[in-house]
């Protein structure tokens, strides 16, 4: 893909808040058109307004990723305005805080749904027209599908099953469709360390922290975001943050008994 974004369209899942905010930002920031999707249409409203404001090309489409019909809507419609597609970026995502022996099987289920069906759903329906423009799919994962870590069983489980899926991509998918995994760290947010509270009133101190007590520092949103495009730009298959983590999901593999030892050790 050429590095220049103007005539661009980009369209971005979970657009409404935190790391979708900046990824949102940072299309149109380098000159592309950039269409933010969420359910809520007060939050997509008020960012898109708020970027408009500043010159930028935003729009928006209210969509509910778990549902088919809606996917399908959605791309039609913008399809039908701007003609194409170029990049669409997997953003949507949530996460919980349990003891694994608490968590039943539905609970399991949801993650699985919004997590990873999601991306499948929009990707194969997306496909057609990345095919067309010789565009990026990119899938936003975590850290946590390279890695176990405690009190987040569910969310671990569905970002493993989406790191399977985003390696697929690259095997199976269309040639000339770049697909981009990207794994970060905790991302800096206003609300980081009171997310959870609730969930983690009967967990140890880690639970309620960024990462569930990872000890890794927040990585500012604005700075994966700028990563991702760049990303992008060089068609690079995967993206990991910090990069260091590398090391340890090495040692995973390789040494499973001291990668979990680790991990461990490494909880604040």
């Amino acid at each position: 893909m050429a590095t220049t974004w103007k005539d661009k369209v980009v369209v971005v899942t979970g657009g409404s808040s935190g790391l979708g905010v900046a990824i949102v930002e940072a299309f149109a920031q380098r000159g592309a058109t950039v269409v933010s999707i969420a359910r809520n249409e007060a939050n997509l409203q008020a960012v898109v307004e708020n970027l408009i404001a500043q010159g930028l090309s935003v729009d928006f489409e209210l969509a509910d990723v778990t549902d088919d019909e809606s996917v399908r809507g959605c791309i039609d419609r913008i399809v039908t305005k701007r003609q194409h597609i170029d990049v669409w970026v997997n953003n949507v995502g949530q996460s919980t805080r349990a003891s694994f022996a608490d968590v039943d099987v539905e609970v399991y289920r949801q993650f699985m749904e919004v997590n990873f069906l999601s991306a499948v759903r929009c990707t194969q329906f997306v496909m057609p027209h990345l095919e067309v423009t010789s565009g990026s799919i990119v899938n936003i994962g975590s850290l946590a599908a390279k890695t176990g870590w405690r009190h987040v069983a569910p969310y671990v489980t569905s970002k493993h099953a989406l790191a399977g899926f985003a390696h697929q991509l690259r095997l199976e998918g269309p040639d000339n469709v770049h697909s981009m995994f990207v794994c970060p760290g905790p991302i800096r947010r206003n609300d980081a360390g009171q997310r959870y509270a609730s969930e983690s009133e009967a967990l140890d101190n880690a639970a309620n922290k960024p990462g569930a007590g990872v000890n890794l520092k927040g990585i500012p949103p604005e700075k994966l975001a700028s990563a991702i495009v760049r990303g992008i730009e060089k068609r690079k298959p995967e993206i990991v943050m910090p990069g260091k983590t590398r090391i340890l999901f090495s040692i995973l593999q390789l040494w499973p008994r001291l990668g979990d030892w680790i991990l461990n050790r490494s909880a604040s």
